[in-house]
């Protein structure tokens, strides 16, 4: 009876954190450069193991409703798609790069690349981290006529001033989320490569990779599978409860 509730219990836990990543995601649909986070269950695989799957390999790891945990969740770095929007500062990456961001904490990565101006005329993000250049030097933009290249050079008034700092990671089960579309990288043995097999786009934006109606639908059933997992719990507190008065009376 124990470990028939202890499953139970375990596959509610399960449902919630499911719930708790769906809704983040869904939150986040409209958010530029936003990749979906994905749960995913192994029975008896250690998360060692986990940690070296990448998002092609776990996109499709079914969710056994019944196991028991542990549980773990992936980042899904696919493609998200390309909205064009006139801005010459907005530049979307084609490939598997990331843009390199100073911030605070150090050198972190991202997709988001709804860049702006600073009031010293400095290249950076929408919550005001310098965007680097090769070298890790700022890039300075003072001009009429901004041309950004498919290779990241950027080109101010026929003169180029910099070029922007993509890099590609072998491990990005290594990159960690940490706010504002941000991610830090974790595995010391991957501090990533020029990028070779990325493009810059600019005048784009890259959207959210949520597919929202996907997003909806998988709601649906974890709901419906926590409730189905709280009857279950109640029904066999029942008969224990039921078990328990049978033995006092006898």
């Amino acid at each position: 009876m124990r470990g028939e509730i202890g499953s139970i219990l375990s596959g509610t836990m399960s449902q919630e954190m499911r719930l708790e990543i769906l809704s983040n995601n869904m939150a986040n649909a409209n958010t530029v450069g936003f990749k979906e986070d994905r749960v995913f269950r192994i029975p008896e695989t250690p998360a060692s193991v986990w940690n070296n799957l990448s998002a092609d390999q776990t996109k499709d790891v079914p969710i056994n409703n019944i196991s028991s945990l542990p549980v773990g969740t992936f980042t899904n770095f696919e493609q998200g798609q390309l909205k064009e929007t006139g801005n010459v500062l907005d530049m979307a990456l084609e490939g598997e790069g990331f843009f390199s961001v100073q911030t605070s904490q150090g050198m972190q990565y991202t997709r988001k690349g709804s860049f702006a101006l600073n009031s010293n005329g400095t290249l950076v993000t929408q919550e005001g981290y310098p965007v680097l250049g090769k070298g890790g030097s700022q890039i300075q933009i003072s001009g009429k006529q901004v041309v950004v290249g498919p290779n990241g050079a950027v080109i101010v008034d026929d003169v180029e001033v910099g070029a922007l700092n993509i890099v590609e990671f072998a491990n990005k089960s290594g990159l960690l989320k940490i706010g504002d579309s941000l991610y830090s990288q974790q595995d010391p043995n991957d501090p990533g490569v020029p990028a070779k097999k990325t493009m810059v786009q600019q005048r784009f934006i890259e959207g959210s990779n949520v597919d929202p109606v996907k997003m909806m639908t998988e709601m649906i059933n974890v709901v419906r599978g926590y409730e189905s997992y709280q009857k279950a719990l109640q029904s066999m507190n029942e008969v224990d409860t039921k078990t328990n008065e049978v033995g006092k009376l006898s």
